[in-house]
């Protein structure tokens, strides 16, 4: 008989309040597993492991085509503005990812807008973590942030660090919006 809990395929889950502690993670063998489309893979966890532009790239192209990864943690990473492309056409070609956790990276504010407006036409992420960057977010950017999350109907959890109080209230309330769509389509109201 099948196991319903999800497998992880990291060897230590890192508690997120000690983010100097290391991720043991095998990371060619779970590249690897993530190329195959391991089914038994549903919950992959690279969390403060230093990862260069190649590992990234990798993992973003192996996760377009991957159909049992829920769940992508890669935070504390060092991942940086010239890798987000390769998150941006995950975004737009993965049906199975419901969970993407970039934070405490080196991303500026131009291309966490730019992740953001990739949602435009994904209808499966649920959860998109962005928050605790090396770099601060402008004005404008979480202008366009907030206003890109208008056309996402899925994300129901999103974290940024917001400076402009108007953009975060008009983010969430297009998160509420998309709660209350969950709900409703949980209720079989929808």
């Amino acid at each position: 008989m099948a196991s319903s809990d999800p497998v992880l395929c990291s060897v230590k889950v890192v508690d997120p309040v000690d983010m100097e502690e290391v991720n043991e993670i095998d990371v060619d063998a779970t590249v690897e597993q993530l190329k195959s489309n391991d089914s038994s893979i549903t919950h992959c966890i690279f969390n403060n492991v230093p990862l260069d532009r190649e590992i990234v790239d990798s993992i973003t192209s192996a996760m377009m085509r991957n159909t049992s990864v829920k769940k992508l943690e890669m935070c504390n990473c060092g991942i940086i503005d010239d890798s987000i492309e390769g998150f941006i056409t995950l975004l737009k070609s993965n049906s199975t990812l419901e969970s993407l956790s970039l934070e405490t990276n080196k991303i500026s504010g131009k291309f966490l807008k730019q992740l953001v407006l990739g949602l435009e036409t994904n209808e499966t992420l649920k959860e998109l973590r962005i928050a605790n960057q090396y770099f601060t977010t402008g004005v404008g950017d979480e202008m366009a942030i907030s206003k890109a999350l208008e056309k996402n109907h899925s994300l129901v959890k999103f974290s940024l660090n917001w400076k402009n109080g108007g953009s975060r209230n008009t983010a969430d309330r297009w998160i509420m919006r998309n709660n209350d769509i969950a709900r409703k389509k949980r209720q079989g109201l929808l």
